[in-house]
């Protein structure tokens, strides 16, 4: 009886385990702009995403500081690792007070 126990906790807690290591070989590199930063998010050494600018504003601003470009690009991951499409909207800029 109590082997089942086991079987019933051991194989959920490892399912688990490793969906969160695939969603964690994503990696964001920080980039210099001339008038400021971007952000590129990579996988396997290879770039996927490559944001130079603001994303969900018109034209092409890049962020005023590498922390802000950090906070956007850490939502981004987060929405891949919830296989939730990477979108940026105007209103969550607002929330996280990216300056644009």
């Amino acid at each position: 009886m109590i082997k089942n126990y086991w079987k019933l906790f051991f194989f959920p807690v490892l399912f688990l385990i490793s969906c969160g290591q695939k969603n964690n070989n994503l990696d964001i590199k920080i980039t210099k702009q001339d008038s400021g930063y971007g952000y590129q998010i990579i996988k396997n050494r290879k770039i996927v995403i490559n944001q130079p600018y603001i994303p969900a504003i018109n034209g092409e601003i890049p962020f005023k500081s590498s922390e802000e470009a950090q906070k956007t690009a850490e939502l981004v991951v987060s929405k891949i690792g919830k296989y939730s499409l990477p979108r940026v909207s105007v209103h969550e800029l607002d929330s996280m007070k990216i300056e644009y």
